[in-house]
């Protein structure tokens, strides 16, 4: 059951557990450390087989890539604003995008915003190498089939605003989603100026770790300061899976 509360502001505070949160299903519960880290989630459930068994697992170490032919579908952006509605799950910091517009295509094929949560550390790496942080913007389409994107940062003079507007947000208590009626973020603003990319066929980083993902990694980090990341490591750090075995896959450069 859900409670809500009125904040002064215009402001909700729900109190929700989803019944697919890890912290709703005793029994069922991952994490990124001890029995139920990464190594483990395999055996916790029947229905996160593939976070073990899988052949195409996120993320990836991304190295050699092969330049994209020109007949590639190209990735097209329509993002909107939208209003702030920001979840601490229990294993990272979520906005919950509101349905109704296509956000995103790639080629013919349209998809929507679901949300975009944060690792801390990125969980991408490039060359071995691994970002201070990153960002997931998980899109689905009519057919069910998901498309990520990733955008790493890195630390600079410069505050992200986008970023300020969550972390002034961000409810402390896990299971706990805040709704700011009356503010905004476009999530165009948080994507680099470059719009050059990787993309691969990857799964989900987290249980149920399913397959079949379009990943599309932006090649150019978008700038944090250190007091922001500070900020956002508050809430999760760690929450980094293990790079998976590439297993033959083809990684494209897409300029």
């Amino acid at each position: 059951m859900k409670q809500i509360k009125r904040l002064s502001g215009g402001v909700l505070l729900c109190m929700a557990f989803a019944a697919s949160s890890a912290w709703a299903e005793p029994g069922h519960e991952w994490g990124y450390s001890g029995d139920h880290g990464p190594a483990h989630w395999g055996a916790i459930s029947k229905d996160f087989h593939a976070c073990e068994s899988g052949r195409a697992e996120s993320p990836i170490n991304i190295e050699s890539a092969k330049k994209a032919p020109t007949d590639m579908p190209r990735l097209k952006i329509n993002y909107q604003p939208l209003p702030i509605d920001i979840s601490n799950t229990g294993h990272s910091v979520q906005f919950n995008a509101a349905p109704g517009t296509d956000s995103i295509s790639l080629g013919g094929h349209a998809y929507q915003l679901v949300q975009f949560h944060f690792h801390a550390p990125g969980e991408e790496r490039f060359a071995g190498n691994a970002s201070v942080m990153d960002a997931h913007f998980v899109h689905r389409a009519d057919d069910g089939k998901l498309l990520v994107l990733a955008v790493q940062f890195k630390l600079g003079a410069q505050a992200n605003p986008v970023i300020q507007a969550l972390l002034d947000r961000i409810p402390h208590e896990k299971g706990a989603e805040l709704v700011a009626s009356g503010v905004a973020i476009n999530p165009l603003d948080l994507l680099p100026g470059n719009p050059g990319y990787y993309t691969y066929s990857g799964s989900l980083t987290t249980p149920p770790c399913s397959e079949g993902v379009t990943w599309i990694e932006f090649k150019e980090p978008v700038t944090i300061t250190p007091q922001q990341l500070h900020a956002m490591e508050a809430f999760y750090h760690g929450n980094q899976r293990p790079v998976q075995a590439l297993n033959g896959r083809d990684i494209w450069d897409v300029e």
